[in-house]
């Protein structure tokens, strides 16, 4: 299973949960329920977290996996990125085998230093620890860190940006990635804490738009790389959420259609004569249509459910 189908049903599993009227609370003399779904309530919001970097790690392992250009050499990544596919990556190695049960440590290690060792001469299988595992936890400065190796310009400015043109606009992404690793660190260190049930039902908005928005960018930067037009390097331009493009599949008339339409940008952009690509009475039809379509144009596909805010993605490349 990819880190974005796994992601996808946790975080619809999550959604379910929430709909629960066992996380609710009552009328503050109901003591008992209301301290049953507090406690509930901070189960989830660390599993809210754990979801978020979940994806990030892994979506970031299976880029690391995925260079399939025969020309491409080691000195061709950038020097964050040649650090942490050898540096970085023993020190998440070192970090994890920690927590390998004794009898799998050898068998273990061995396996996770072979793409550290070959990084030099194969650089289609780096290290999956190259990112985020020298610490329990992702914070801020790892996301950022990733996104920048792979020569994405100011990535938590461009993944806020991102943010408004999907759909599910957040005022600052990084914010809201501290937000939830907040209430996740005070979820799983004090059973006193208090999630209030509307920050859960937000966190799954945000967790959700920061994957997709971290996911796009990565995907866009990686294709560039493996196109031997690497972000950031020999005199080009970093990469920017300007250089992305979408194609959105919308489900409407409460799914009975659905359009497969380009993005209209704000101004200064200018107006697109005909946005619509094609109406389809069939959800699949619609998808396979719109996939070819965005692969063709080097685009990001987006589905949109029936409140105009993405349920699903496809990353160019």
């Amino acid at each position: 299973m990819g880190a974005k189908v796994s992601l996808l049903k946790v975080l619809g599993t999550l959604d379910d949960c929430l709909s629960d009227s066992a996380l609710i609370d009552r009328a503050p003399t109901d003591v008992v329920h209301n301290l049953r779904a507090g406690i509930l309530r901070q189960g989830l919001a660390v599993l809210t977290f754990s979801a978020m970097e979940t994806f990030i790690r892994e979506r970031t392992g299976e880029v690391l996996r995925s260079f399939t250009n025969t020309s491409l050499t080691f000195a061709d990544l950038s020097d964050e990125l040649q650090s942490a596919s050898t540096l970085g990556a023993l020190e998440g190695v070192r970090f994890r085998l920690k927590l390998q049960a004794q009898q799998d440590k050898v068998a273990w290690l061995v396996g996770a230093l072979a793409p550290i060792a070959n990084a030099m001469m194969d650089i289609t299988n780096l290290s999956d620890h190259s990112f985020g595992y020298a610490s329990s936890n992702l914070v801020v400065d790892d996301v950022s860190k990733i996104l920048k190796a792979f020569g994405v310009e100011s990535p938590w400015i461009q993944m806020t940006g991102l943010t408004s043109r999907l759909g599910v606009s957040l005022l600052d992404c990084k914010s809201e990635f501290e937000a939830i690793m907040r209430r996740r660190h005070s979820s799983a260190h004090s059973i006193a804490g208090s999630i209030p049930h509307s920050d859960l039902q937000g966190s799954l908005r945000s967790v959700l738009a920061i994957c997709i928005t971290f996911d796009v960018l990565l995907s866009g930067a990686r294709a560039l790389i493996n196109d031997g037009r690497s972000p950031g390097a020999s005199g080009r331009p970093k990469l920017t959420s300007s250089g992305l493009n979408f194609i959105f599949v919308e489900s409407r008339q409460n799914g009975r259609e659905f359009v497969v339409r380009k993005e209209q940008l704000p101004p200064p952009a200018a107006r697109l004569y005909r946005s619509t690509l094609r109406v389809f009475s069939d959800e699949t039809v619609a998808l396979e249509f719109g996939e070819q379509y965005a692969n063709r144009h080097h685009g990001n596909m987006v589905v949109l459910g029936v409140a105009a805010t993405p349920v699903n993605w496809i990353t160019w490349a």
